[in-house]
């Protein structure tokens, strides 16, 4: 099976928020068979930071992207999340 490899750009509340806890909260929710790959963090401006998670997926996954989009966007101490790029790992 084909899986693609998601970027989803994740953007704070504010910059008291936690990346961390976060993170913890977007994995625990993930929908069975996404599993992150990779985080980082890229700054916005003036200390805030956002979170960079690298996200692998089945392709053939009913709701894909927007169901990642929706579990972070439902995160508390999200403003806004959003995928960035995608590409396919499977040949």
């Amino acid at each position: 099976m084909t899986e693609l490899l998601i970027v989803l750009k994740v953007f704070p509340e504010g910059d008291e928020v936690s990346l961390d806890k976060i993170y913890n909260e977007i994995a625990s929710k993930l929908p069975e068979g996404y599993k992150i790959v990779k985080k980082e963090t890229e700054p916005i401006a003036y200390g805030l930071n956002s979170l960079v998670l690298y996200v692998q997926m089945p392709e053939q996954t009913e709701g894909g992207t927007d169901l990642l989009e929706e579990t972070a966007n439902s995160i508390e101490g999200v403003s806004h999340a959003e995928v960035v790029g995608m590409t396919r790992l499977g040949f």
